[in-house]
């Protein structure tokens, strides 16, 4: 019996799956994918594969959670190993999990290192953070930081590249599927600690990650985080500062103080927004980021598929920022505030002449790190916001599950706002002041600034598709 099968879910992005295997090889390992009803070119390659690989097929998409437990269930190895598509794994990256696996039996799940194409982190490890909530520690952390190169044991490890001993996945029973595409390896290992089994991050593994490409990834994101809240608040204890403890980058000190005072390293500090020297942090802040994302660029077109691949999900992304940008510069009112929903990306605050806040935030202004539970919660949230003087919001095209998610939510935005027209699929805007007719109706006033506003847009649209930063 081999000693380790290879579980990767795929769904579309038939390209990324090759170049996933390619990178893998050949080696003493069973591969098993899981077609969790493709629709691109994914059952062609798997079929000019062969033998090489064991398919499991969905005839309808079921989610993460459920291909992985349908991967297991066939798999014959003793290690079982989930990876997601999405993932280049390095030379050796499977030998140090069962290596690892080998000289710690009272780990039960190992979990790899995962390093964005720019060689920082994106995975090091899961914490609980204080607010009661999991987030990988030390993202955008260099990979050579002495940080995440500790093997150690963690609550949580992600699912994107993860050993697994059979006899503990079957004790708990797999991954939960009333998890849709998130949450699920959170809840997967904090069951299993429940169980008394020890999970543990392994520094030496590593693989390389673009991160949530998959069509449709956080559509159910407010029903997981609900789930998990349900579950687990109360009950998961909080550990990210023992960790910055650890590893020196939070320190206490008792001498000379009272009660106590605390150095923080410069690598954990964010400037506040109220105290930014906003043009220049500003300059240098996208300065970075787009070397960042040159250098990204660079290594997936020095790719032996980079002929193959069209522009880059983090290219088009960039391309959509900008979009969205000089679309708020055209659209809103200079010096007004603008709600921006998205997954904490602070460039997408960066609007000129006006002022960006997450949506959602925590009380400091700080993206809240979760998506709200439900409608209800969002509505709450956002006329909170609205009363401190939020005159927008903006959903860029990358959040518009949102309304589909938040029936409620998208209602009220509908009755109450006035939705400014936007060109394309860029992005929805609100303006968030109150109709004065009735609830979905437009007073003649409102119709002609619309009619204006449209056809002010069309003059506009062709230039900013056609363009770019």
């Amino acid at each position: 019996m081999t000693r380790s099968t290879i579980v990767i879910p795929v769904y579309n992005q038939a390209r990324l799956t090759e170049r996933c295997l390619q990178a893998l090889g050949q080696g003493d390992f069973e591969v098993i994918i899981v077609d969790d009803a493709s629709s691109d070119e994914t059952p062609e390659l798997l079929a000019r594969l062969g033998k090489r690989v064991r398919t499991v097929q969905h005839s309808v998409n079921q989610g993460f959670a459920t291909s992985c437990n349908h991967g297991a269930a066939v798999a014959s190895g003793e290690f079982l190993v989930f990876l997601n598509n999405d993932t280049v794994p390095r030379p050796g990256w499977l030998d140090a999990l069962v290596n690892y696996a080998d000289r710690h039996p009272e780990a039960s799940v190992i979990g790899s290192k995962l390093v964005y194409p720019d060689n920082t982190i994106q995975h090091a490890g899961v914490v609980i953070c204080q607010d009661g909530y999991p987030r990988h520690i030390y993202t955008g952390f260099p990979a050579e930081h002495p940080a995440v190169n500790k093997s150690r044991p963690f609550q949580i490890v992600t699912g994107a590249s993860m050993l697994v001993r059979r006899s503990a996945f079957g004790q708990v029973g797999g991954f939960d599927s009333s998890y849709r595409n998130g949450f699920e390896d959170v809840d997967f290992c904090l069951r299993l600690r429940e169980a008394g089994h020890d999970i543990h991050y392994c520094a030496e593994s590593t693989v390389e990650h673009l991160e949530s490409v998959s069509p449709g990834r956080f559509k159910s994101a407010g029903a997981n985080v609900a789930r998990y809240r349900e579950r687990w608040f109360g009950r998961v204890r909080p550990d990210d500062v023992n960790y910055y403890l650890q590893d020196g980058l939070l320190q206490f000190s008792y001498e000379g103080s009272f009660p106590f005072s605390i150095d923080i390293s410069p690598r954990l500090a964010v400037v506040e927004e109220s105290l930014r020297a906003s043009d220049l942090e500003r300059l240098l802040s996208e300065s970075a980021r787009q070397l960042a994302n040159l250098r990204r660029e660079n290594i997936r077109l020095s790719s032996q598929l980079s002929a193959e691949f069209p522009e880059s999900d983090e290219a088009r992304y960039d391309r959509l920022r900008w979009q969205i940008q000089q679309f708020v510069e055209l659209e809103t009112t200079p010096g007004t505030t603008v709600l921006v929903v998205s997954k904490g990306d602070r460039a997408l605050l960066e609007l000129k002449g006006r002022r960006g806040w997450h949506f959602p935030q925590n009380e400091n202004g700080v993206y809240a790190g979760y998506h709200p539970a439900n409608s209800a919660e969002a509505i709450k949230h956002l006329e909170d916001l609205r009363a401190r003087g939020a005159a927008y919001l903006l959903i860029p095209a990358t959040s518009l599950w949102w309304l589909d998610y938040y029936e409620d939510f998208r209602h009220h935005l509908e009755s109450r706002y006035i939705r400014l027209p936007t060109p394309g699929e860029l992005c929805v805007l609100y303006r968030l002041i109150q109709l004065e007719e009735e609830p979905g109706t437009l007073g003649p006033w409102q119709q002609q600034e619309r009619v204006f506003r449209t056809d002010f847009l069309e003059a506009v649209t062709a230039n900013l598709e056609r363009s770019g930063p």
